[in-house]
């Protein structure tokens, strides 16, 4: 997970403990509160990586378009066939 994961999603926790009580922060306690950290951190990083995917698919598909496209480049088109 990148550093910019991990503190945005310290950011993320600061707020939300800046939200809850003082009695809800105490009651939670830094433990659990760095657990959030780690599952939010996790979550960006998913998400993350499955637009990355996502991304890689498109430009793969792409790859092959252009590929085609650069096999068949000089050859003239084919006309249909009389039926």
């Amino acid at each position: 997970m990148s550093h910019r994961h991990t503190e945005h999603a310290q950011h993320v926790v600061e707020r939300f403990k800046e939200i809850i009580s003082e009695s809800g922060r105490q009651h939670i306690g830094q433990k659990h509160f760095d657990e959030l950290t780690l599952l939010i951190e996790s979550a960006m990083s998913t998400a993350v990586l499955e637009e990355l995917e996502i991304a890689a698919d498109k430009m793969n598909t792409l790859a092959h378009q252009m590929r085609n496209y650069a096999e068949h480049f000089d050859k003239p088109p084919q006309k249909d066939s009389p039926n």
